[in-house]
């Protein structure tokens, strides 16, 4: 009998948010809902869903505009695979971290 093990393939930490943000892709510029981010992937809600491998802008507040392409569908969100420089991927970690902080200090001062 064999034990299968989950690998984590991520690079980088995943955060689940609630972070308001823009996102732009060919004839669309809409607000939207980011609820899980890293710096090489985000969950996304918004209204129209882009269809898969559209490229796409997004716009995350305090980080700024990162390009990707969306990859899946899942119920009412959209998956999309971001592709950052590395400097930029490290800084997108670096906030995102520091995000992950600011969110559990709140939570304990509740």
């Amino acid at each position: 009998m064999t034990t299968k093990v989950k690998i984590d393939r991520r690079r980088r930490r995943r955060v689940a948010a609630a972070i308001s943000g823009r996102i732009v892709y060919p004839g669309v510029d809409a607000e939207c809902w980011i609820n899980q981010i890293s710096a090489t992937s985000a969950l996304v809600e918004v209204v129209p869903l882009p269809a898969l491998e559209t490229p796409v802008a997004l716009d995350v507040p305090g980080i700024g505009f990162s390009r990707g392409i969306t990859v899946r569908h899942t119920g009412r969100y959209v998956c999309i695979r971001l592709d950052p420089s590395l400097r930029k991927e490290q800084e997108m970690d670096d906030r995102l971290c520091d995000l992950m902080k600011s969110q559990s200090n709140t939570t304990q001062d509740s």
